[in-house]
């Protein structure tokens, strides 16, 4: 009994702590004044025409879009009729923006202003590609190199600094007889995947992120027994994919995927693909905590949601209550999160609008928020990617943050959720792996956070950090409780 009181006594203390900096957090929430939004960017590419570029205040407790002054904002570069779902991305460390102008074989570079959302041209843009069918662009974690597809079979890879855009010795990379539609870097940058637009099999490289050189993996390209579009990366190495019906051996059966990663080198998980009921899935995210992922279905105009459950070669995808979830747009192709996960928007291609879906972070469902008119991205062209950005500090760019929870005498605690707050209240997720780490990428530097574990069976003493630079040893001791924990 008295070890119980002391259990409880413990518990309430806990308890009296956590409200005390919550307390805090409330009032300099207070003195912020007024919570800071996201930039959300969507390219419009129009064939003969100069592309155009749309941007979006994102209102953070609403999902509300308010048009950003100054857009929509022409590249100067003409689209086609290709039908693509990354043909723009944020380099969110150096706050820089790519978009592809596939008719006229150029990357278009911009730098953000992270007060106003404003794009100004880098002064290397336009990037001369050459000759392709350009079909995804990725940025390394770090902002260099910035890789792009071709669907003719190769990747070029372009050493990015402020003022230069320099081919990687070697450069364009072969993908073999994988295609690309779609590709990924790892979430530590280490390695790239691209593949998906025909045929079973997809290309896999390390990374050299010095000098932006790619090295075919050990049995690049990889096959499997479906047509996968390497869409996501999480934490441990997994990599989610998709892929249209057309290309699978029975319709509206599997179309979404998980592959494991040793060194790089991907192996299916048991049972991939799983069944999605999605006719033509093209595009896919995981929610920033790593607990859901969701897919664009551009024939059926709506988006599937499925829960990541289990790890390594147990993993498995299981379509969430309601899933899939109606766009009321048309060719619903390219998706992205807001930085907390609460929020998901989707481009509807043909109807040139965007759908914002308001997201349970507990449960992955999504509840229809809104769904701009038809045509207020355009009147012609098809819209092609989607991207955000986070503002943070004015004063420096976005670092990560990482650590391990583990008990007292020093075992990982895996699945975990640890939470990031800032200071106008919005909570990130993450869930720590079988080795009880966690991270967090994009965390505005500059600024204070409080991080805290959430287990119902330990009991865990949150930290007030002021991230100023990137943090890997963020750690986290937990104490069994006996009971429910405070914390839960």
């Amino acid at each position: 009994m008295s070890d119980l009181s002391d259990t409880l006594r413990a518990s309430l203390s806990q308890l009296v702590r956590v409200r005390a900096i919550f307390a805090a957090l409330a009032l300099l929430i207070c003195l912020a004044g007024n919570v800071r939004a996201g930039f959300l960017y969507v390219i419009n590419q129009i064939n003969g025409a100069s592309n155009q570029i749309y941007g979006y205040n994102v209102n953070e407790s609403t999902g509300a879009l308010t048009a950003l002054a100054g857009f929509p904002v022409a590249t100067g570069g003409n689209g086609t009729f290709n039908t693509h779902s990354e043909q723009i991305t944020i380099d969110r460390r150096n706050r820089r923006l790519f978009v592809i102008n596939d008719g006229s074989n150029t990357v278009s570079a911009y730098s953000i202003n992270s007060a106003t959302g404003a794009l100004t041209a880098l002064p290397f843009s336009p990037i001369a590609l050459g000759t392709g069918i350009w079909a995804t662009i990725a940025a390394h974690p770090s902002g260099s190199p910035l890789i792009v597809g071709d669907s003719a079979g190769k990747v070029n890879s372009y050493n990015i600094t402020a003022t230069t855009a320099t081919a990687a010795a070697g450069s364009p990379f072969s993908t073999g007889a994988a295609s690309p539609f779609s590709s990924v870097f790892s979430r530590d940058g280490s390695y790239f995947y691209t593949g998906g637009n025909s045929g079973n099999s997809f290309a896999g490289f390390s990374v050299d992120q010095a000098n932006g050189v790619l090295t075919a993996l050990a049995g690049s390209p990889f096959t499997s027994n479906f047509n996968p579009k390497p869409h996501a990366a999480d934490s441990s190495g997994r990599i989610f994919t998709s892929t249209r019906t057309s290309n699978n051996p029975e319709p509206n059966t599997g179309q979404v995927g998980v592959f494991t990663t040793s060194s790089g080198v991907p192996t299916g998980v048991t049972g991939s693909p799983f069944v999605s009921g999605l006719t033509n899935a093209v595009d896919g995210v995981l929610s920033p905590n790593e607990m859901f992922y969701y897919v664009a279905d551009r024939i059926g105009n709506r988006v599937g949601a499925y829960q990541i459950a289990g790890s390594g070669s147990s993993t498995t995808l299981t379509a969430v209550a309601g899933s899939p979830f109606a766009s009321s747009g048309t060719f619903t192709d390219a998706l992205v999160f807001n930085n907390s996960g609460n929020f998901l928007f989707a481009a509807n291609g043909d109807s040139r609008n965007i759908t914002t879906y308001s997201a349970d972070t507990g449960t992955g469902v999504l509840t229809f928020n809104n769904v701009q008119a038809a045509n207020t991205l355009g009147t012609a062209g098809l819209l092609t990617g989607i991207d955000y950005l986070p503002t943070a500090a004015p004063t420096a760019a976005s670092v990560s943050v990482g650590g391990r929870v583990l008990s007292a005498n020093g075992r990982a605690i895996s699945r975990a959720r640890v939470t990031l707050t800032n200071l106008n209240g919005e909570t990130r997720t993450a869930l720590t792996n079988s080795l009880g780490y966690y991270r967090f990428e994009d965390v505005g530097a500059g600024e204070t956070y409080i991080f805290a574990v959430i287990s119902k069976r330990y009991s865990v003493a949150p930290q007030v950090v002021t991230v100023t630079e990137d943090l890997t040893d963020l750690d986290f001791t937990a104490h069994p409780n006996a009971g429910k924990n405070s914390l839960r």
